[in-house]
């Protein structure tokens, strides 16, 4: 019996133990979730986020907590790329999650953003079914938001598939149902939204132009870069519709906003799309060299994008370019190219103004089979979306709906008066039955409010207690990492010492000037990256201050040119930074024209004069010296010297370039921008 007893005890000091085990590792992987949220929360970097939601789903995996998980799936979902593919694949794994948990809120939701997903995809019929999927939940639990949502889905498929009867009929519904409700400014931009894009499809971009502009107007209380980076750019679109509504500048300064919005939010997609709309306002404004430069800016970020329905928008550009600077025949290509991905995702608007085109070029060639080609099918696209049924269709829906909404109108006030009438007789009656129940509510609410003061305490206590934990654990690891970083910072400077030294020693063993010549130049730019890494190391941040690190570089240049008398002047805004990415080119950049100025000074003392301005959308860095220049017959290409081949190429790196001419002196301009990093 007593061993009976005593094994009992065993069995469950073992539970026990395994349950204090398992506790703290859940509290464990409790923390690290919300030390990963306070990150997100700091966090504007789209790849980023993802890899911190991936984090921090691992982490509720590991906790079996399947509601956490669905909303870190639908979190990923939004994170993801603008193509749709892996958006669908979160949203339908929270989709799943919620069925089991059979959350209906859950689910009309992740149906709703996998009908999104799929409408980024143009898969238009799958669009349409979960959106209706959506829709049918939502009427089941009276959810009126969830039910708007679908249907101002609904409309905008029907708006791209031309159906606007029945796109105007979802949008006639949505405000019927958003009436109801107050205070609901993001149920009034998506609204507004599916107004804009079917006026905008109707021709009517004057009515279009407003919507859109009212809805910037509320997201900027918002905030959210994205968001404006996208309403920027449809404004930008309707206005080069609109026939000369608004200057070119007013056009220019929206898509530079556009452009702005998309580098703060690190949105490729968004900032392509705004180069899209700038090389279509110059080519309107007939600067054809900055629709070329824009152009080919988009070239380079399409197969990032990968979307078929801006192709055939930047197709369409490349073509009216084309037209514009005389290729017809490029043009014919870039427009066949547009017509084809139009059929192919059913856009009937793009492709009807695309055949028409293409009928005009081919009337131009004398290729009258091809002409009448894309005139028959410009008279079919013309019919089908402009018949005069669709036409009072619409009316008819417009009309339908302004009369309804007046009946709703008088009924609502005739209800409000009978309301105020039966509201007398009511007020006399339950003065009584008031004074009763304040007096139960007041003496119910005394007895809560002590319940919770006590719960509140007994809270806090051991919140204090957990938060001391937290704060001991993040500031011994912040002391590891500081110290982790002093260490890495030693072993780089020592890096560099270690290969200057090489250098130095190499030099001293050979007899040969040009060798030792050209291990000097190693040697120089190995201290010009080692200046940056110094500078960087005493910064808080990853951008080095441009003037303090060519201050710096003279200093150093002037040690090893001993007795050279000389005279700098520095032009550089003390507050403009450079970051470490531009850095190190144009830091080398500096080292070889500073190094040539001391290298090849006539015996008079040295003037050099180093400047930093901008010219348009380029920053300009000149060096000016009262040296003797370049050789008359200098030819870069076939020039031996690695110094201003380096230069060449290193502008280049810059996506900028540089200038060189004589005039009292050596002046050299580099012409860089700032990456993004």
């Amino acid at each position: 019996m007593k061993t009976h007893h005593f094994l009992r005890f065993i069995f469950m000091g073992v539970i026990s133990l395994g349950s204090a085990c398992l506790a703290v590792a859940q509290s464990e992987a409790q923390l690290k979730i919300d030390s990963l949220q306070v990150i997100i929360e700091r966090t504007n970097a789209q790849d980023s986020l993802s890899i911190l939601y991936s984090q921090q789903l691992e982490l509720a995996e590991g906790l079996g907590d399947l509601e956490r998980q669905a909303k870190i799936e639908l979190l990923l979902g939004g994170a993801s790329d603008y193509s749709g593919e892996k958006m669908e694949t979160h949203y339908f794994n929270a989709l799943n999650i919620y069925q089991r948990l059979k959350d209906t809120t859950g689910i009309i939701n992740a149906l709703y953003q996998v009908a999104t997903a799929k409408q980024l995809q143009n898969d238009y019929d799958s669009t349409k079914v979960y959106a209706g999927k959506s829709i049918t939940f939502a009427e089941q639990v009276s959810d009126t938001i969830g039910i708007i949502k679908g249907r101002l889905l609904l409309s905008s498929v029907y708006t791209h598939l031309s159906q606007y009867p029945q796109s105007i009929g979802e949008l006639n519904e949505s405000r019927r149902l958003a009436e109801k409700i107050a205070g609901n400014e993001s149920m009034v931009v998506d609204i507004l939204n599916k107004e804009s894009f079917a006026y905008y499809a109707l021709e009517q971009y004057d009515k279009s132009a407003e919507r859109i502009s009212s809805i910037l107007e509320i997201l900027k209380k918002d905030g959210s870069p994205r968001r404006l980076n996208v309403w920027s750019n449809n404004l930008a679109s309707v206005y080069s519709l609109c026939g000369g509504c608004v200057s070119f500048e007013r056009r220019k300064s929206i898509l530079r906003e556009a452009i702005r919005y998309a580098k703060e939010a690190n949105f490729t997609y968004g900032k392509a799309y705004s180069y899209k709309h700038l090389a279509d306002t110059y080519r309107d404004e007939g600067i054809l060299d900055s629709t070329r430069y824009y152009l080919d800016q988009i070239e380079i970020l399409l197969p990032e994008i990968n979307k078929r329905d801006f192709t055939g928008m930047v197709s369409a550009s490349q073509a009216a370019y084309w037209m514009n600077a005389g290729n017809r025949k490029r043009a014919i290509f870039y427009f066949e190219k547009a017509h084809g991905i139009w059929e192919e995702i059913g856009f009937k608007n793009d492709q009807l103004r695309v055949a028409s085109l293409l009928r005009k070029l081919y009337k131009e060639q004398n290729d009258y089979v091809n002409a009448y080609k894309y005139l028959e099918d410009y008279v079919s696209l013309k019919d089908s979306l402009f018949s005069q049924e669709n036409i009072e269709k619409v009316k008819e829906l417009e009309l339908t709906y302004e009369f309804e909404k007046k009946q709703i109108t008088d009924s609502l006030k005739n209800e409000e008066r009978l309301k105020l009438q039966a509201m007398d007789y009511e007020y006399e009656a339950s003065i009584k039955r008031r004074s009763i129940y304040i007096l139960v509510v007041v003496v119910l609410a005394a007895v809560i409010i002590a319940g919770l003061v006590y719960s509140n305490f007994k809270k806090q206590k051991s919140l204090a207690g957990l938060l001391k934990v937290k704060s001991d654990q993040v500031a011994s690891e912040l002391s590891q990492k500081e110290l982790l970083l002093t260490e890495i910072h030693h072993r780089v400077k020592n890096n560099f010492q270690i290969l200057s030294s090489l250098l130095e020693l190499q030099a001293k063993g050979t007899d040969d000037p040009t060798t030792r010549n050209l291990i000097s130049e190693g040697k120089s730019r190995v201290k010009s990256m080692a200046l940056i890494h110094n500078q960087l190391y005493n910064t808080d941040s990853l951008k080095i201050s441009l003037k303090e690190y060519i201050r710096n570089l003279v200093a150093e240049i002037q040690r090893s040119f001993e007795g050279e008398a000389s005279e700098v002047d520095l032009s550089i805004d003390p507050n403009y930074e450079v970051d470490v990415d531009n850095m190190v080119p144009l830091g080398l950049i500096a080292n070889e024209l500073i190094t040539n100025t001391y290298k090849y000074a006539n015996e008079r003392p040295i003037e050099l004069k180093i400047s930093l301005s901008q010219e348009n959308d380029f920053y300009v860095l000149e060096f000016k010296d009262n040296g003797p220049g370049l050789p008359q017959d200098f030819d870069l290409a076939k020039a031996k010297s690695t110094g201003i081949w380096l230069v060449s190429r290193l502008a280049m790196q810059l996506h900028g370039k540089y200038e060189y001419e004589y005039r009292d002196g050596a002046i050299f301009r580099i012409y860089f921008t700032q990456s993004e990093f």
